[in-house]
């Protein structure tokens, strides 16, 4: 059975983690093991927020000087801040997967502040290995 299919590394860790967050950025139908989770959440969250804070400074710096480079970094902040949320929420609805119950439960982030502590806790239990969703979508 090819394991690396289940979207989960041999040993996750920052790289290893992030990276399978890029690999599987646009997928929702498979799983991802709670390690890969929370260390790809790391690295992405430090991933974007170098990247916006380089945005958001050059925006700044050129605002003064030429509107035209001080969109394009708009732009490019804006696309690196949706990027991070469409990585997120994949990642939560793979890791809703894992634990056996439907992506849908993903709008419980619309729920300010209670549906956000349900879904930690929900990300934060172990994986069910007689989920519905195989290692092998």
């Amino acid at each position: 059975m090819n394991e690396s299919v289940w979207n989960e590394s041999k040993k996750p860790s920052l790289i290893n983690s992030t990276k399978l967050y890029f690999q599987d950025m646009f997928v929702g139908a498979k799983r991802i093991g709670r390690a890969d989770f929370w260390w790809g959440l790391l690295g992405m969250t430090i991933l974007c927020a170098l990247l916006m804070a380089i945005f958001g400074f050059t925006m700044n710096f050129f605002s003064l000087k030429s509107f035209y480079w001080s969109a394009v970094m708009g732009v490019a902040f804006a696309m690196t801040f949706g990027y991070y949320l469409v990585s997120i929420y994949t990642a939560t609805i793979r890791r809703l997967h894992d634990r056996n119950i439907r992506g849908w439960w993903v709008l419980l982030y619309l729920i300010p502040i209670i549906g956000e502590v349900l879904l930690i806790i929900l990300m934060c239990l172990p994986q069910r290995n007689y989920s519905k969703w195989p290692k092998l979508v």
